[in-house]
C-alpha cells in the first residue's frame, strides 16, 4: 500500500499565496519561493512509487510550475478554517495519511518516513516548527477519534501547544517527527538561507 501524502497550500499565484511574505520580500521573490517549494516536493517523491502525492490546494485555479502543470491528484480544500480543512481529509481517508505544508524548504524523505513509522504506534503524528506550529500532521486511522481542533489558536506560537492539549484531553495518542522551519515572513526566510 502506498503512503498517502497531501500537500496543503494556497496556489502559488501572486496575490494569493504567502501574502505576508510577499509584502516583506516582494511578490516576485515570494512567488519564486512558493514555486521552488512545489518543485522540491515533487522532485523529492517523483520516483518513489511507495508514495502517493496529492495536492490539496485553494483556490481552484490551475497553475504551472517550472517543469510541470498541476492537473493530476489536485484537490480543492474543503472547510471554513484550517481545522475543518484537515478534518475533511480525516473523514475522506480510510488508511494512514499525512498532510504537509508547502512552505518547508528543508523537507526530506527521512522526516516523512519517520512520520509514517510513528503512525504505526500512535493515532496522530506531528512535525513541529520553530515558531510553535506544525509543518506536518498525520493520522493512523486505526480508531475513530474526536475532532481535536476546536480551541486552537491558529498561526500563533501557541498552535502546537493548544493542539497537544486537545489531543491529550481527547485521549488521542501522538508522537513527533523531525522539527523543521516553515517560512511565514522575512525573518523565517532569512534564517532559512543561513541554516
Amino acid at each position: 500500500m502506498q503512503n498517502k501524502i497531501y500537500v496543503m497550500s494556497k496556489a502559488p499565484l501572486v496575490g494569493i499565496s504567502k501574502t505576508r511574505l510577499s509584502k516583506e520580500i516582494g511578490v516576485i521573490s515570494s512567488k519564486r519561493f512558493s514555486l521552488n517549494n512545489f518543485e522540491n516536493i515533487r522532485k523529492l517523491f517523483i520516483n518513489k512509487k511507495e508514495y502517493s502525492i496529492n495536492w490539496y490546494v485553494i483556490p481552484n485555479l490551475k497553475f504551472r510550475s517550472y517543469s510541470f502543470s498541476f492537473f493530476k491528484n489536485f484537490f480543492l480544500q474543503k472547510g471554513s478554517c484550517l481545522g475543518k480543512k484537515i478534518w475533511y481529509l480525516v473523514n475522506k481517508n480510510n488508511f494512514p495519511f499525512i498532510i504537509i505544508g508547502s512552505d518547508i524548504p528543508k523537507i526530506n524523505i527521512s522526516a516523512v518516513l519517520y512520520a509514517f513509522k510513528k503512525l504505526k504506534t500512535n493515532d496522530v503524528v506531528l512535525g513541529p516548527t520553530f515558531d510553535g506550529g506544525f509543518w506536518l500532521i498525520g493520522f493512523s486511522k486505526k480508531k475513530k477519534i474526536l475532532y481535536p481542533f476546536s480551541k486552537i489558536r491558529w498561526s500563533t506560537n501557541h498552535t502546537l501547544k493548544d493542539l497537544i492539549k486537545s489531543l491529550e484531553s481527547n485521549k488521542i495518542t501522538y508522537d513527533f517527527t523531525t522539527k523543521l522551519r516553515d517560512i511565514d515572513n522575512k525573518n523565517d526566510y532569512c534564517k532559512n538561507s543561513k541554516d
